[in-house]
């Protein structure tokens, strides 16, 4: 005799375990355009029910290598009203679960699928309990492209401040202020879309270390803006300049000598502060604007590219450490 497939209306006098997913956020039966339920009674007295269901899981998420991150999802599958003396619930050891299409997400890659059997006790006895456990690996590519890339650029164009000179302070202003406000939106624009934790994510660290070096570019601005405006110098208007206006030339003396007693000789000498007067840091503040432009396209360029070889080997160590903690395959299972 051939098992027989039975409509779904024959399930309602059949005996079940009332089996289903006790950790789901949501689930729910396809019903397009009648129930996705499949019921087929074998001669030996077998019962093959299959269901297509919707499920929601819960995940485990750990957003501190984030978007390097590797995640675990899992699903507990067990009878709700029977435990297991009258039900016992089991993998098949040969193929626990089948895939019938290859699972392509966009923004995760499916590494493994794992399934495990635990038997759990309740105040009314001990339940089987199917466990099939889930792990993705981001796919970190779309990040690189909307937030680290713009970063690169945001700050290249910050550094272009250091080759038009002491000069063009409105042009150096203009674009380090434009420069640390489109990280800052940036910067926001990212962490709207992502789950409010209370630590610190690896996307952080490179935000808010970006941020710092557009800050530092413009305290330098201000650096240079200071010693240009004290090499200037006031310029010192004449008492007598309507007298002067009335001659083609100025009396000789008559301003020289105003200028030369105003203050006494010594008063004119610069005096250090406290913390100036180490001979390093008087030789750092002497230096002329041009050189200290110089310094800095040279410093900063050389900064961000060592936090760039730290941040990219630490994260990536950890998440190689993480992979390893799970026994992940360089390759996907699935």
């Amino acid at each position: 005799m051939l098992p027989a497939a039975l409509y779904i209306s024959v399930l309602d006098r059949l005996w079940t375990p009332n089996s289903c997913f006790v950790n789901s956020k949501f689930a729910e039966i396809h019903d397009s355009p009648f129930k996705n339920v499949f019921l087929m009674l074998y001669p030996n007295g077998t019962v093959w029910v299959n269901y297509r269901v919707n499920v929601k899981g819960p995940c485990n998420l750990s957003l501190e290598l984030f978007p390097l991150d590797i995640q675990e999802c899992n699903l507990i599958y067990e009878s709700f009203n029977y435990n297991n003396q009258e039900v016992r619930m089991d993998w098949r050891p040969e193929t626990p679960y089948t895939i019938l299409n290859a699972i392509l997400l966009p923004d995760f890659i499916l590494y493994t699928i794992r399934t495990e059997q635990k038997s759990v006790p309740y105040p009314a006895g001990m339940w089987d309990e199917l466990h099939v456990k889930l792990i993705f690996e981001r796919r970190y590519i779309w990040y690189f492209m909307q937030a680290y890339l713009p970063t690169y650029l945001t700050i290249f164009i910050s550094w272009i401040s250091f080759s038009l000179g002491s000069k063009a302070m409105p042009a150096r202003t203009m674009l380090g202020v434009n420069a640390l406000l489109a990280m800052i939106f940036q910067f926001g624009n990212i962490m709207r879309n992502l789950p409010r934790v209370s630590y610190i994510k690896a996307i952080d660290v490179w935000m808010l270390v970006s941020m710092s070096f557009i800050f530092l570019s413009l305290l330098e601005l201000a650096i240079i803006g200071y010693k240009t405006k004290n090499d200037e110098g006031p310029r010192k208007k004449c008492p007598h300049k309507k007298l002067i206006d009335n001659f083609e030339s100025s009396p000789a003396g008559l301003c020289r000598y105003e200028k030369r007693f105003m203050l006494p000789v010594e008063r004119r000498q610069i005096g250090w502060p406290a913390y100036l007067r180490f001979r390093f840091l008087r030789d750092v503040w002497n230096l002329s604007p041009e050189k200290i432009d110089k310094i800095s396209s040279i410093m900063f360029p050389a900064c961000f590219a060592i936090f760039n070889i730290v941040y990219w080997s630490y994260y990536y160590n950890k998440k190689l450490e993480k992979a390893a903690s799970m026994n992940l395959r360089d390759q996907p299972d699935v």
